[in-house]
């Protein structure tokens, strides 16, 4: 995945940010941001009347807004209409849920962007800002085949919840302030490669948290060593 401010930049865009906010929801589906960006989009029949009664009744009864749609709605006073679309929208959701630890980044990516309708609806608008909307949803799925695909000798391609991570790190990063020097970074060793730190610190060595296989094991602790300029402890 490249590492540039292009990239980082490409993420505050609307059309990325609603894509980010499906991954977002099928990872955490207690993602209130999330859920209210999406819940609607592409329109479904969702209207803003409904989502601020849900967020209502999730503040009364102490519960996410997630577990307020998979609920007792008609005990809400909801209409047999809206009740039927909030569980398609729980169900969509749950699928991609299922998906999460055995498809990768790429696959359940790309098959939440084309089963949400959010490629459909960006298609369907052929101006030059449609089109550009449309290129770069393309372009961010590129970015997450290129992540699943990971480093050569990894065997497991990469799942859509570590790349959620790596788009934190990201943001995090681009956010941070360039002269304050009085801060550690944190973030993972795929995250960090092309990178460079005075100082590196490499966490959670253990089994099952690192590569098992020693070759690659070996070739992945060869990468933390370019990363550090000076000394890694």
């Amino acid at each position: 995945m490249e590492r540039s401010g292009r990239q980082s930049s490409r993420h505050q865009r609307k059309e990325v940010k609603d894509l980010l906010a499906y991954f977002r929801l099928t990872a955490n589906p207690k993602d209130e941001e999330a859920l209210r960006r999406v819940i609607n989009y592409p329109l479904r029949g969702i209207g803003k009347t409904t989502v601020e009664k849900l967020m209502v009744v999730s503040n009364e009864q102490g519960k996410s807004a997630w577990e307020v749609i998979n609920g007792d709605l008609a005990a809400l006073g909801m209409n047999a209409g809206t009740s039927r679309k909030l569980e398609e929208f729980a169900t969509m959701i749950r699928s991609f849920q299922t998906m999460l630890e055995s498809h990768s980044a790429y696959n359940l990516g790309e098959h939440i962007a084309r089963s949400t309708g959010l490629l459909k609806d960006l298609y369907s608008d052929r101006t030059p800002e449609g089109i550009s909307r449309y290129d770069n949803i393309q372009e961010l799925l590129s970015a997450l085949k290129e992540f699943s695909e990971g480093d050569e000798g990894e065997q497991t391609p990469h799942t859509l919840s570590e790349f959620l991570i790596d788009v934190a790190l990201l943001t995090d990063a681009d956010n941070q302030d360039e002269n304050d020097n009085d801060r550690v970074s944190l973030m993972t060793v795929h995250a960090a490669k092309g990178l460079e730190f005075p100082y590196v610190y490499v966490v959670g060595l253990e089994e099952e948290l690192f590569p098992n296989q020693m070759e690659l094991k070996f070739m992945v602790l060869c990468s933390v060593l370019t990363i550090s300029k000076r000394q890694l402890p």
